[in-house]
């Protein structure tokens, strides 16, 4: 008899475990629900969830001329007068769901002028660094374009509704407000003490963040988000709260 597969399972999951209903999505073991997705999706859109969402493919990418490279090969289109080998630190472009062969759309996140992070959909992470190293390919070789897949590195948490924004501002001094935070965009900094990446990628009108820190302290960064979004009640929500919020809006 065939071996099983083993199941990949996120810093949280002896949480998960104690508090949600799991289920297997692209070879992670995740937590579908916490008991009422309706109410998880009501939390979400009238004060504050928060989900695990380590399971996204996450891809570092180092190198001179990086984003003319990727912009070429992804075939990404942005802004008229914004070309993404210009594209500013701390911006954030939405790949297609087409250009990764996905199910669902992307994020490449500006970290530095040769430094970006490529966050896909769970279970793409090999099928895009292949596309990512075609593109490196036909650039200059003085480009020297490097890629890492660092899914498993990070822990990643999405903290989504109309209190978001407060609940993170009582744990991080970035600047969040609309006018200098807007929809797509990024910032490294430090969030209840410990270094991140925080990332504004709304779910349809729903205001929403992704914060990324490594994996050791990622039971920390949960645990940190939940207690200082007590006075909002904020709650958990899995996938299948996450499939509603995506279809519904």
């Amino acid at each position: 008899m065939a071996d099983a597969p083993l199941l990949r399972r996120s810093a949280l999951h002896a949480f998960h475990l104690a508090e949600a209903s799991l289920t297997e999505d692209q070879g992670w073991q995740c937590a579908d629900s916490y008991g009422a997705v309706d109410a998880e999706v009501q939390a979400v859109q009238e004060q504050v969830g928060l989900s695990d969402i380590s399971p996204l493919a996450k891809l570092d990418i180092q190198g001179k001329d990086l984003f003319a490279a990727l912009g070429q090969k992804l075939s990404l289109g942005l802004s008229p007068g914004l070309a993404l080998e210009t594209l500013p630190v701390g911006r954030v472009v939405r790949v297609p769901a087409q250009a990764l062969d996905a199910q669902t759309d992307g994020l490449l996140c500006s970290l530095a002028r040769n430094h970006a992070r490529l966050i896909s959909p769970p279970g793409t992470a090999s099928t895009v660094q292949v596309q990512v190293e075609s593109a490196t390919r036909q650039t200059d070789a003085s480009a020297c374009i490097h890629s890492t897949d660092v899914t498993s590195n990070f822990t990643a948490v999405q903290i989504a509704g109309p209190h978001s924004r407060d609940l993170l501002r009582k744990l991080t001094a970035l600047d969040l407000r609309p006018a200098q935070f807007p929809d797509l965009s990024c910032a490294q900094g430090s969030l209840a003490g410990i270094h991140t990446l925080v990332i504004r990628a709304d779910i349809q009108a729903h205001l929403a963040y992704q914060v990324y820190c490594e994996r050791e302290f990622g039971e920390y960064l949960w645990d940190a988000l939940l207690d200082a979004g007590q006075e909002f009640g904020a709650r958990p929500f899995g996938l299948a709260a996450q499939r509603q919020l995506h279809t519904q809006g």
